[in-house]
C-alpha cells in the first residue's frame, strides 16, 4: 500500500504541496510490520499510539509514521460542497504466513470550503464511488479498530476528531503553550459505541464553551472564520518563533481582540516537560510591547483575557511591518485520527467515504436546489447561527424566523420554500452585465451599419437598417440612430432568469479621410429594465456614451469597420425579500468595442459575400448598500463583468428597381458565440461579513439574423430624406434577443 490512491470523487480533493515536501497525490501508505502491529497507548484516553508502525499520511517522501507532531504528516482533504468525497484505494494481498489483518493508524485534516457550516461528519467505510458506492458490512475484511469494549479494560484507539491544538488545547506548534482561543480542546465526540462503528462513524458537533459562545458549535466554512493579527516575532528574543497569531476580529462588536497569548512562568515548572514552551507569558508580552515601541501596561491586557485592544495599539500594529492581518484558517479545519484494519479484500480495493452533515435547512437546498441556493442556505444559516458575526439580536432572530418558515414550507411547497430562499439572495445580480451589453449593443448596431463612402457621392445611404447619415458640407457627415431591443435570459445553476429591455440613441459626425475611408465621434444615451423571474426583483439602469470609430470601403467590396466606446450609467434595483422590499442604487461604467469586415461581390441587382465580427463589453458596478428590508437588506461589493460575441456568416444586398436606383433591401445569416464571465458577487447582509457567491457566466451559440431596408422618399437638388429600418435576431438554447433599428436620413 506504498501508493494506494486509486482515485477521488465527489465534492473536494487531496491537497499536495510540493513546496512543502508533500507531492501528489498527497497520500501515501507505510507499512513497518505487515499484520497486526503493537503500540503503546499514548494518553489517557487512548486517542493517540505512541511509536506507530504503521499509518496513512501525507506523502512526503522524507518522513514517516514516527515523524514529530508538527511536521505535516497529515493527510489533507478539502471538502468543497454537500456530496461527499470518496476515497478508493488499493489494497495488496498480505504474504503467506502473515496475518492478513494489518492496523494502520490514520493522520488525517479536512478543510471546510463547502460554502456552509458543518455540523458534523459520518466517515463510512465502503466499495464504489459516488452512486456507485456500496457501505461495508461485517463479512468484510476492512473496518475501523474495535474499541467499543475499551471500559472492559481491552486496548484499541479511540478516533479523536478535534480542532488545532494550536487554537483550543495545550497550545500545539503555536510554541505559547496554550490554544489561542482556549486552553480546553474543541472536539467533535464518536456517537455510535456500537457495532455500526466497525463500518461507519458517526460525530456530535464541537464541544467547546469558549467556541460555543463566539462561533458556534459547528465547522465553520472558510467564508465564514475571523480575520487574525499575526505578528513575526523572528527578529525577537523569543525562540525559533516567527508568525505567531496574537488577536481576532470580533466582526460583531467590531473590536480586535487579544487571544493567549502564552502561560505564566509560575505554571510552567508544573507542567509536563513535553508541553513547557520555550518562553513564558511574560517574556512574550515584553517582546510584543518591544516590537510595538510601547510599554506592556499599555497593551492593557492580562495575556489570557481575550481583552478588545486599545485603538491606538491597533493602529500601531498595522502601521508596523511586522504585523499582517490574514484569515484564522485552521478554525475551518479537523484533525482526524482513526484506525483502519485491513485485510486481503475481494476486488482489490475499498473506499473511504467523508460525509459531512449540514443544518436542515442547508440540507434542503443541497438535496433539491442548485449550488448557489445551497450556498446561500449556508450564509442565512450562518446569520442565524454564528455568535461573533451578531450585530443586532432582532436581526439574528429574523433570520432564525426565516430559516422556521422556509423549513416549514418545504414540505408543502418546496418550489415555493425555494422562491424565498433564492429571495434572500442578490441573485439577479447578472442582469447588471446584461443590461449594459443589450444597451450597448445599440451603439454598435448604428456604427456598423454606417454608409459605405463612394468617393464624395454624398447620396450613397447606409446598409442594413442601422444609423441614418446626412451630409454637413465638405468632407464633414452626421449620422443619428435610435434602436430597441427585447432579450430572455434562462435560468442557470447560480442565477434565475430575467428579461431585458433596453433603448438606445446614437448622434454623431465623421470626417473623410479619404475616398475609402472615415473616422468619427458620437455621443448617445441609454435606457434598459431587466425583470426578474418569480417576481423576485428588478433592475433599471441609464447611461450617456462616448464613442470613436473608424471604417474603410474598398473598391473591390470588401468593408472594415471599428468603434470603441465608454459609457457612464446608473442602476437602480428593487428586490422582494420575504414579503419586503429592498432597493438599491449605485453608479457604473462600462467599455465597448467591435470589429466587423465583409466581402461582398455583385452578382446583377445582389451583392453577396462572407461576413465576420468581433465584439466585447467590460462592465464595472460599484458596490452598495440596499435599504427598506430591515435585517435583510444586502451590502453588494463592487462587482464586474465581460461579455464577448464573435460571428461569422454570409450578407447580402440587393438593389430594387427604382427611379432613384437608391431603394435596398439588405440581410444576413450568421453563427455566433456569447459568452460572460463567471462572476464572484461578495455579498452579505448589512452589518454582517460580506462572502463570495459564484455564479457561472454564459456560454451560448447562437444564430443570429438580420434584415434591413432603405428607401428614398423625396430627392432634390436641396435636399434627400430617406426612411431606414431594420431587424436582428439571435436565437439559442437559453438566450434570444429581438432587436429593432428605425430612423430617417437626410442630406442637405
Amino acid at each position: 500500500m506504498d501508493a494506494p490512491l486509486l482515485g477521488i470523487e465527489g465534492d473536494g480533493l487531496i491537497f499536495s504541496d510540493p513546496a512543502e515536501g508533500i507531492l501528489p497525490p498527497g497520500v501515501k501508505a507505510v507499512t513497518g510490520v505487515p499484520g497486526e502491529a503493537d503500540w503503546d497507548i499514548n494518553d489517557e484516553n487512548a486517542s493517540s499510539p505512541k511509536d506507530i508502525l504503521n499509518c496513512l499520511m501525507a506523502n512526503n517522501p522524507d518522513f514517516g509514521c514516527d515523524a514529530p507532531p508538527g511536521s505535516g504528516k497529515r493527510i489533507k482533504t478539502q471538502l468543497t460542497g454537500p456530496v461527499p468525497l470518496d476515497m478508493r484505494f488499493d489494497v495488496t494481498p498480505s504474504a503467506v504466513g502473515i496475518n492478513p489483518v494489518t492496523s494502520y493508524f490514520t493522520y488525517g485534516k479536512t478543510s471546510n470550503l463547502t460554502g456552509a457550516r458543518i455540523t458534523s461528519f459520518a466517515f463510512v467505510l465502503g466499495t464504489g464511488s459516488g452512486d456507485s458506492f456500496v457501505p461495508l458490512n461485517a463479512t468484510s475484511d476492512v473496518s475501523f479498530d474495535d474499541f467499543i469494549n475499551l471500559a472492559e479494560g481491552e486496548e484499541g484507539l479511540v478516533p479523536r476528531f478535534n480542532l488545532p491544538d494550536g487554537l483550543f488545547g495545550n497550545g500545539g506548534q503555536e510554541a505559547t503553550g496554550i490554544g489561542f482561543f482556549d486552553g480546553d480542546e474543541a472536539t467533535m465526540a464518536q456517537n455510535n459505541l456500537d457495532d455500526t462503528a466497525l463500518f461507519e462513524i458517526t460525530t456530535d458537533s464541537l464541544t467547546n464553551t469558549f467556541l460555543a459562545e463566539n462561533f458556534g458549535t459547528a465547522l465553520l466554512d472558510n467564508s465564514m472564520i475571523p480575520d487574525g493579527m499575526f505578528w513575526d516575532a523572528s527578529g525577537t528574543d523569543l525562540p525559533d518563533e516567527e508568525a505567531v497569531l496574537i488577536a481576532w476580529y470580533d466582526s460583531g462588536d467590531s473590536v480586535w481582540r487579544y487571544g493567549n497569548l502564552g502561560v505564566a512562568a509560575s505554571i510552567i515548572d508544573g507542567l509536563e516537560e513535553s508541553k513547557k514552551p520555550e518562553a513564558s507569558l511574560e517574556e512574550r508580552l515584553d517582546a510584543l510591547a518591544s516590537s510595538l515601541g510601547v510599554d506592556v501596561i499599555d497593551l492593557r491586557t492580562t495575556g489570557n483575557d481575550g481583552a478588545a485592544i486599545p485603538p491606538e495599539i491597533v493602529a500601531a500594529m498595522t502601521a508596523n511591518g511586522l504585523f499582517e492581518v490574514g484569515p484564522v484558517e485552521d478554525i475551518r479545519n479537523m484533525n482526524l485520527n482513526f484506525m483502519l484494519d485491513i485485510g486481503d479484500i475481494d476486488g482489490g480495493e475499498f473506499t473511504l467515504r467523508i460525509a459531512p452533515v449540514f443544518e436542515p435547512i442547508v440540507e434542503f437546498a443541497a438535496e433539491s436546489q442548485s449550488e448557489y441556493q445551497f450556498r446561500l442556505a449556508g450564509y442565512l444559516d450562518a446569520a442565524a447561527n454564528v455568535p461573533y458575526w451578531e450585530v443586532d439580536e432582532e436581526n439574528t432572530a429574523a433570520y432564525q424566523a426565516a430559516i422556521t418558515d422556509i423549513l416549514e414550507q418545504s414540505g408543502a411547497d418546496p418550489e415555493a420554500a425555494a422562491a424565498a430562499l433564492t429571495s434572500t439572495g442578490f441573485t439577479i445580480a447578472p442582469a447588471y452585465s446584461a443590461m449594459s451589453f443589450e444597451s450597448a449593443r445599440g451603439h454598435v448596431a448604428a456604427i456598423s451599419g454606417l454608409a459605405p463612402i463612394d468617393g464624395g457621392d454624398t447620396a450613397v445611404v447606409s446598409q442594413s437598417g442601422g444609423a441614418r447619415n446626412w451630409l454637413m458640407g465638405g468632407n464633414l457627415y452626421g449620422l443619428a440612430s435610435l434602436g430597441g431591443s427585447t432579450a430572455t435570459y434562462d435560468p442557470t445553476s447560480g442565477s434565475i432568469g430575467y428579461d431585458v429591455d433596453a433603448t438606445s440613441f446614437t448622434v454623431g459626425v465623421e470626417s473623410r479621410v479619404n475616398a475609402n475611408a472615415s473616422v468619427g465621434i458620437a455621443v448617445g444615451g441609454t435606457s434598459a429594465t431587466a425583470e426578474a423571474a418569480d417576481g423576485l426583483g428588478d433592475l433599471e439602469t441609464t447611461g450617456l456614451s462616448l464613442i470613436g470609430f473608424a471604417r474603410s470601403n474598398m473598391d473591390n467590396g470588401a468593408s472594415f469597420k471599428a468603434l470603441f466606446g465608454y459609457q457612464d450609467a446608473s442602476y437602480d434595483s428593487t428586490r422582494n425579500v420575504l414579503d419586503q422590499t429592498a432597493t438599491g442604487s449605485t453608479e457604473g461604467s462600462q467599455t465597448f468595442g467591435a470589429v466587423e469586415a465583409s466581402y461582398l461581390r455583385d452578382f446583377g441587382g445582389f451583392s453577396v459575400g462572407p461576413m465576420a465580427s468581433v465584439s466585447f463589453y467590460n462592465v464595472t458596478v460599484d458596490g452598495f448598500t440596499e435599504t427598506g428590508a430591515g435585517a435583510f437588506n444586502l451590502t453588494v461589493e463592487e462587482q464586474t463583468g465581460s461579455t464577448f460575441v464573435g460571428s461569422i456568416g454570409l450578407k447580402g444586398e440587393y438593389l430594387l428597381p427604382s427611379a432613384t436606383g437608391q431603394n435596398r433591401l439588405t440581410g444576413s445569416i450568421a453563427y455566433s458565440t456569447l459568452s460572460s464571465d463567471d462572476l464572484m458577487i461578495e455579498t452579505g447582509f448589512s452589518g454582517l461579513p460580506t462572502v463570495a457567491f459564484p455564479i457561472e457566466g454564459r456560454d451560448d451559440d447562437l444564430v443570429d439574423v438580420k434584415l434591413g431596408f432603405e428607401i428614398l422618399i423625396s430627392s432634390n437638388t436641396a435636399r434627400d430624406i430617406r426612411i431606414e429600418a431594420g431587424y436582428g435576431g439571435s436565437f439559442g438554447d437559453d438566450y434570444e434577443r429581438h432587436g429593432f433599428q428605425v430612423g430617417m436620413n437626410v442630406q442637405f
